[in-house]
């Protein structure tokens, strides 16, 4: 997922991508205005009810509360119910791309009768933050998970369902590290680079050895974002994609990180703005005087390295607390997202 930053400076429309990963737990995404819908539900059982209860109720004592409650949500966020008609949908998704898989790797549904929370709560409109991130989602005490901007999802597009995904696998591993804790040794890996403010940082997430930006708030939020992204990307994507990143980049010995900024696939230096402001008629060709030549591959050996060691330490950690083959969920994961968009 992505932080999507519009930065202004006269006729010039700067985007500023931050790679952040959605996820107790904020995830960010661009915020997308929700209509005033004020729900409007039927009382008493209704047809969706009974769908719901025999997709997750009856097999799991999983219940997906839409129904709206303002009091299941922090009372300062301005939200609105889910839409009756997005419901089922994102609730079926959500079995195949969670519950199947685990079902799939242990052979039973025992595992998730015994370790889901016990409730889905469905927001319709994300959780806007004071700081500009969203929390898309949150896993409370190991029994509930809320889940937020509902009524955005559409379950037969592969990003929707490649960020339901991240977004449910990301907080159930919060639940499954309350059942059983992983060994703090995952905290020793990079101890001095988690920070607060992680979405104001320029800095690449994985030349310090974290999965995603959102990874650097806390220990914890960096374990369930390991778990979730290579899940989610499968290992084709993590081995040959994320792990063999190099596009060259403008030479940090004389470009430091935030001097620079990007426009038609180019970098520019953000003290020419002024200067290009002049030229730029929307065309990549105007400005084609200003593009940064001194670009360098990046060397990510060191972060790279430090992701290793993460990903051991999860694998282990499914292995000797749950007795399950971690790349063989990954296989299965894949295979349910490929089915939920079918």
């Amino acid at each position: 997922m992505k932080t999507i930053i519009n930065i202004r400076h006269g006729k010039l429309l700067l985007l500023v991508l931050i790679a952040i990963s959605i996820f107790s737990c904020k995830k960010s995404e661009k915020l997308v205005l929700q209509d005033n819908y004020l729900g409007g539900e039927v009382s008493g059982t209704t047809p969706l009810d009974k769908d719901l209860y025999n997709l997750l109720v009856k097999p799991y004592n999983i219940e997906v509360k839409y129904k709206w409650d303002q009091s299941e949500f922090n009372m300062q966020y301005t939200l609105v119910p889910p839409q009756t008609e997005k419901v089922l949908p994102a609730a079926t998704a959500l079995k195949q791309i969670w519950v199947d898989p685990y079902n799939a790797e242990t052979g039973s549904d025992v595992f998730m009768k015994t370790y889901s929370p016990k409730q889905l709560i469905l927001s319709g409109s994300p959780q806007m933050n004071k700081d500009g991130t969203i929390t898309a989602g949150v896993a409370e005490g190991g029994l509930d998970i809320l889940l937020t901007n509902i009524n955005k999802i559409d379950p037969k597009k592969p990003a929707d369902v490649q960020a339901l995904a991240q977004l449910i696998h990301h907080e159930f591993t919060h639940i499954l590290n309350q059942k059983k804790v992983y060994t703090t040794d995952f905290n020793k890996i990079t101890p001095s680079d988690y920070i607060a403010e992680w979405y104001n940082s320029p800095v690449n997430p994985l030349s310090l050895g974290f999965i995603s930006g959102y990874a650097r708030k806390a220990p914890e939020e960096d374990f369930a974002e390991m778990v979730s992204w290579m899940l989610v990307w499968g290992r084709n994507y993590y081995e040959n994609t994320f792990l063999k990143q190099g596009t060259p980049v403008p030479n940090p010995a004389v470009y430091p990180a935030g001097s620079y900024g990007t426009i038609f696939g180019q970098f520019y230096k953000i003290s020419d703005v002024p200067a290009i402001n002049k030229v730029y008629d929307g065309t990549a060709a105007s400005i084609a005087a200003f593009f940064i030549k001194d670009l360098i591959k990046p060397d990510y050996s060191a972060g790279i390295a430090k992701i290793r060691k993460k990903e051991a330490i999860v694998v282990a950690y499914f292995k000797s607390a749950y007795n399950i083959d971690f790349y063989s969920l990954q296989t299965n994961v894949q295979k349910s997202m490929a089915n939920a968009i079918k």
